[in-house]
Formats: structure tokens, C-alpha cells, sequence
């Protein structure tokens, strides 16, 4: 199963909630521009790496410059 839902289904409801997420994150700060987004949990498998590739995607569709750095 492909794991981009933003890219291989964009219309999905999956892809459109993440969209808001994006459009949220990006409206998120009046002043500034966010330059930086934190994806955790307490626990494995939970989504961190399938949220943060998806919201990755939308960005980048949004003409974003992603970098994703995995500690």
C-alpha cells in the first residue's frame, strides 16, 4: 500500500485532512513564518512517519521547501 495518500489520492478525505493541517500550521503564526514542525509520540506506531511524509507532500505541492530529518 503506497503511504503518500496526498500524492497517489489528493481528493480522498485522508489527503484533505491533511491539507487542513497544512493550511492550519501555515496560518498558525500572524507574525512569522513557520520554519520548523515537530512530529512525536509516546509510542511507535502511531503515524509519525505516515503524517509527517503526507504533510510533507502537501507542502511541497504548496510550493514549499521540505527537508524531513529523522532522529
Amino acid at each position: 500500500m503506497n503511504e503518500l495518500i496526498v500524492a497517489t489520492n489528493p481528493k480522498s478525505s485522508i489527503a484533505e485532512a491533511i491539507k487542513t493541517i497544512r493550511t492550519n500550521l501555515q496560518f498558525s503564526s500572524v507574525d512569522d513564518k513557520v520554519k520548523s514542525i515537530l512530529v512525536t509520540s509516546s509510542f511507535s506506531g502511531e503515524g509519525k512517519s505516515f503524517v509527517t511524509s503526507n504533510l510533507a507532500v502537501a507542502f511541497a505541492q504548496a510550493g514549499t521547501k521540505v527537508l524531513i530529518v529523522d532522529c
